[in-house]
């Protein structure tokens, strides 16, 4: 019995001293009593940066600036979890420039003479992290508007040159930091828990489980979170190539005169990705009810779309954001001849004065607008044989737009 308690014990020691992560133990003024190969190699590291050679890891500690060194050292308990996944940052000098690196402390007492320290160096995935955090800054930045006044479709920014592929190296990096050693260490210990308890106490046993099993959980939480947060930027990544995709589109079709058969319900689709951004940023609901088939409408598919990105644009910004109801529905109705396109708005409305004022040269109700939307919206509509119409209820009950032209059947 006694044997099999050794080979276990040696089975326990030959996995804790390869194990991934640092495994110092000390006794309670600080001496450092055992570590592993991980916990070594890191020792060499801070002794020969800040040149000490005391064996005391409270010194140590203190050379780099531990923070939360009181709080280990004052400890009032016999046992216990005394820090879980502390970060500590550290900038390590070399001959030419310092070097900053990140590690988590787990500090766990098992008894009055016997701590353990466990450390993971992070820095890699920290500084993953941070550039993930600038990047969701930077899509403020991605959130182009696209202007098309006079014929002109501006483009929206390339802000996000190269973060597609940027974010999908993290990912394949993140896919490869396999965590099975250390879910595996885990299982192992548990199931030797019994027999740890014999060479070393139940408790000891206990707490060591329970170490592993929280740095396990953590570090496979840590994982989860990293990938559900990378997809989600490559989710948008993807939507805004779409909008540039279909900026290309209408930009190579803008010069041109000729009138070619348009899809209305593609073009409207268009329209809604590229308003995306503003739609979700001011909590809209949006209703569409176009249908499947449509009859031949021939047209600039340029200007319909500058008509319908401008007048979905007045409805966005006529929906207050503080508001209850926000909601845009738009329908395409087949009367034929006629094909009618309407955008009703939950927003602020207008009165009489205004609606007749509405498609004249330069009016606007805008305090930075030109007066030329509605207006060219007009022009084009009526160069396509067709007509617009904008009606309120009344000032705070919404507006309602309808677009008729003329299909070819």
């Amino acid at each position: 019995m006694q044997a099999v308690a050794n080979s276990n014990e040696l089975k326990l020691r030959t996995i804790m001293k390869n194990a991934p992560l640092g495994l110092i133990e000390i006794n309670q003024a600080g001496t450092i009593l055992e570590a592993n190969l991980y916990g070594e190699a890191w020792l060499k590291v801070i002794r020969s940066a800040f040149h000490i050679k005391d064996d005391n890891l409270f010194i140590l500690l203190e050379q780099i600036g531990f923070t939360s060194l009181n709080k280990i050292r004052n400890f009032p308990q016999a046992e216990g979890l005394i820090l879980l996944n502390e970060l500590v940052s550290l900038s390590l000098p070399n001959d030419l420039q310092a070097t900053q690196k990140y590690y988590t402390f787990t500090v766990t007492k098992f008894d009055h003479d016997c701590i353990m320290f466990s450390l993971e160096d992070i820095t890699q995935r920290h500084l993953e992290d941070k550039k993930r955090q600038d990047a969701e800054l930077g899509k403020a930045i991605a959130q182009s508007k696209l202007e098309i006044a006079s014929g002109v479709l501006h483009d929206i920014g390339n802000a996000v040159v190269g973060f597609g592929s940027y974010l999908t190296r993290i990912r394949r990096s993140v896919d490869q930091n396999s965590l099975d050693n250390l879910t595996n260490l885990t299982l192992f210990i548990e199931r030797q828990q019994a027999s740890m308890a014999t060479a070393m106490g139940s408790d000891k046993a206990a707490a060591v489980v329970t170490m592993l099993k929280g740095i396990a959980q953590t570090q496979k939480d840590s994982q989860h979170e990293l990938r559900k947060y990378i997809t989600e930027q490559l989710n948008i990544i993807t939507h805004i190539q779409e909008i540039l995709a279909i900026q290309r589109q209408y930009v190579a079709g803008n010069d041109t005169q000729e009138r070619k058969p348009v899809n209305l319900r593609s073009v409207l689709n268009d329209c809604m990705a590229m308003l995306f951004a503003s739609i979700d940023k001011r909590g809209i609901a949006v209703s569409l009810d176009l249908p499947d088939e449509m009859p031949i409408l021939k047209g600039d598919r340029t200007k319909l779309m500058q008509v319908f990105l401008n007048l979905l644009k007045n409805s966005i910004e006529a929906i207050d954001i503080t508001a209850s109801n926000k909601l845009i529905t738009v329908r395409i109705e087949i009367q034929s001849p006629w094909m009618i396109v309407t955008i009703r708005d939950t927003g602020n409305g207008f009165n009489e004065e205004t609606g007749q004022a509405l498609f004249t040269r330069e009016f606007t109700t805008k305090t930075s607008g030109s007066g030329l939307g509605l207006y060219n919206c007009k022009t084009i509509i009526e160069s396509h044989s067709g007509s617009i119409q904008l009606t309120s209820p009344g000032l705070g009950q919404g507006a309602l737009a309808t677009v008729q032209l003329v299909t070819e059947n």
